[in-house]
Order: C-alpha cells, then structure tokens, then sequence
C-alpha cells in the first residue's frame, strides 16, 4: 500500500477572544434606594475621578449603570435632546461617553450644585467639573426615580447635559 502524500490534520479553530473585556461585575456603586439625589450624583463623578480603578472604564460603566433607559431599545434622551440614542449595548454608551463627555473621565474635583424640583419629577443638579487639565466645565444631570424593575426606588440620570447639550 503506498504511504498517502498527506496527512489528514483535525484542527479545532475558534474566533472567539479567550478574554471578554466586557465579562466584568458589577461596578463597585449601583443605584441604591438609600441615595439621594446628590449621592447618585457624587457617586457617579467619584467612579469617573478614577475611570479606570479597579478596571479599565469602570468609571464609565458606573454611569451606564445610572443611567436611567439603560438596556431599552427606545430613542433615550441621555445625551442631550439633540443626540437621541438607545442605550441598549454598553459599548454604544460608553464610545458616546467618551466622545461627549471626555473632558469628564478622569475629573480632578467636583461641585454638586443646589437641586430643583422639575414639574415633572425630576430633579436637577447642576455640577462644576475640573478637569483633569484645571479647566472648568458645567454640567447638569437630570434624575428622575425608577418605579420599576431591579432599581426600582433609584435616582438614575435620566439626561446629562453640557452647554452644547
């Protein structure tokens, strides 16, 4: 019998990456009852202070985690009424994070400002930023309470508006 001019080789090919950079837990802070408008807020702010602590955008997945229409396929007004935007996958969010808010990741210091009451039940709460750079920005971020689902009873962001919001 002669010998065959190859040889039959089995290989196991695979295009999935070994390492999913998005199969982290959940951010150290989450909405929680017991915060008040104010405490969503700085936790927020304190998780982009250190974006990238214990993992990378870790600081920007606390703000996906907030945000109020995370996960649903309608129009949200997040960004800004100018930028509707479903906030169904997380890397969606965070590459329009990073494009309207970079000046946010990394922030050196914040102050929460005085809150209003909006007709609707939302609560303002506009915010002076210094950026990593010692400029100084202002945003605003309008929370409304969930009344539904796991955060149910949470301030989330419903919106975070900056002057060209």
């Amino acid at each position: 019998m002669p010998k065959p001019l190859c040889k039959t080789v089995r290989l196991r090919l695979s295009a999935a990456p070994k390492h999913n950079p998005q199969n982290v837990p959940d951010p150290e802070v989450m909405p929680d009852p017991s915060l008040s408008p104010e405490g969503t807020t700085a936790a927020q702010l304190m998780a982009l202070q250190r974006n990238d602590h214990p993992w990378v955008n870790h600081g920007i997945q606390t703000m996906y985690e907030f945000a109020h229409d995370v996960g649903g396929m309608e129009r949200s007004i997040y960004f800004g009424p100018n930028k509707l935007k479903d906030l169904y996958h997380f890397d969606h969010f965070m590459g329009l994070f990073q494009n309207t808010f970079r000046e946010l990741i990394g922030l050196s210091a914040f102050d929460v400002g005085a809150s209003t009451l909006t007709e609707r039940g939302n609560v303002m709460l506009p915010v002076t930023v210094r950026t990593s750079n010692g400029s100084e920005v202002s945003v605003t971020f309008v929370l409304r309470k969930k009344d539904v689902g796991k955060k149910s009873g949470c301030w989330t962001t419903l919106s975070l508006l900056s002057k060209e919001s």
